[in-house]
């Protein structure tokens, strides 16, 4: 299946159990985030590049978002 079936999938499901649009923006970008860091290996500034964001902005959307960025994916199952 292409990303574009796999996102659709989730959206239809997100839609289907009348998530908002706020909280379902929020969650992924958390997990993009989350996902960035520990792909960077904490490297907050390797992790911003990868992100096309400033890491102050990194630094600000980790703590607004309360982002564990380090724990492994596994933690979420």
């Amino acid at each position: 299946m292409t990303i574009d079936g796999q996102l659709q999938q989730i959206i239809d499901e997100l839609v289907s159990k009348d998530v908002p649009l706020e909280a379902a923006k929020r969650e992924f970008e958390k997990k993009y985030v989350a996902a960035a860091v520990t792909r960077a290996l904490g490297n907050m500034g390797q992790a911003a590049k990868t992100l096309g964001i400033h890491r102050n902005t990194l630094r600000t959307k980790i703590s607004l978002l309360k982002v564990n960025p380090l724990r492994s994916r596994r933690d979420d199952t």
